[in-house]
């Protein structure tokens, strides 16, 4: 294992270019160190206090199988982006699939172990981590079977965003589509799905039925768009059916991490008959 020097792993949180160009990104602390498989593992640090701590039983396979290197807490805090460190970073290998050929055999194999028809999220230019970060541990926990952004979607890989996933993003496959109407036709024609297209709805205001009376048990998408802007009308268009969450209260819309984990939830109440 290489040994990089620890300027680079501390701009690695920071900066985004760094971490496209490099194909790292940071796992911090022991819950998600703990879920990745150590064939990931590019580094890990780890300070004294962390390898006679109780969590150290969370990363034992990891520490066992990979070198790491025990730094001091001071090190470790100029490394880590928390206010307070819980012992172990690691700088990890970025998920990359070989086109959207590749990405759509991880989401149909991801499929085939819950059983259950593509059922994806297609998210346009989202900017808040938190928001992306919730919709991938929400979508994951449904039972979403994979989540496609556009280019101007928040960095995945950003610290917040992997932090807030709760380790979702090590299991749920995710793709950054560079023509994202094109991806969308492509679904639509069944392009890598055995020529089973799927079925696309488009979340907005003005939705044509309420989002509980569309049908998610067949293989299908739907699209979320931007916290402040909503979906392209370029986009929403492609869509086979445009659909709303009904709010009788006075607020005007929803966050759009809330939206998706709603609809989300009622995907997995039909699919389960529950």
């Amino acid at each position: 294992m290489e040994v990089r020097n620890k300027k680079f792993i501390a701009e690695l949180g920071k900066k985004p270019r760094l971490r496209k160009e490099s194909g790292l990104y940071i796992i911090d602390g022991p819950k998600m160190a703990g879920e990745i498989d150590p064939k990931d593992a590019e580094e890990i640090f780890v300070t004294e206090d962390f390898l006679s701590s109780p969590h150290l039983r969370e990363c034992e396979r990891l520490l066992r199988e990979k070198p790491y290197s025990v730094i001091s807490p001071s090190e470790m805090k100029r490394l880590s982006d928390t206010v307070t460190p819980q012992g172990i970073l690691v700088a990890a290998r970025q998920k990359r699939y070989k086109g959207m050929a590749g990405f759509m055999e991880a989401v149909l194999s991801y499929g085939k172990r819950l059983k259950a028809e593509p059922f994806m999220l297609i998210l346009e230019t989202l900017q808040d981590p938190g928001n992306l970060g919730t919709i991938i541990r929400a979508g994951e926990a449904a039972g979403v079977t994979g989540i496609i952004a556009d280019e101007l979607t928040v960095d995945l890989y950003s610290p917040k965003v992997v932090r807030s996933t709760m380790g979702a993003i090590l299991r749920l496959p995710y793709y950054t589509a560079a023509d994202l109407k094109k991806t969308v036709l492509s679904l639509k024609n069944g392009d890598h799905t055995g020529g089973i297209g799927l079925k696309v709805y488009a979340a907005r205001l003005d939705g044509a039925v309420e989002y509980y009376k569309a049908d998610f048990r067949c293989p299908c998408a739907v699209m979320i768009g931007n916290e402040s802007r909503g979906l392209s009308t370029e986009l929403s268009d492609t869509a086979d059916k445009g659909i709303v969450i009904p709010m009788p209260g006075r607020t005007e819309s929803l966050n759009a991490a809330v939206a998706a984990a709603v609809i989300s939830f009622e995907a997995a109440r039909q699919r389960t008959g529950r």
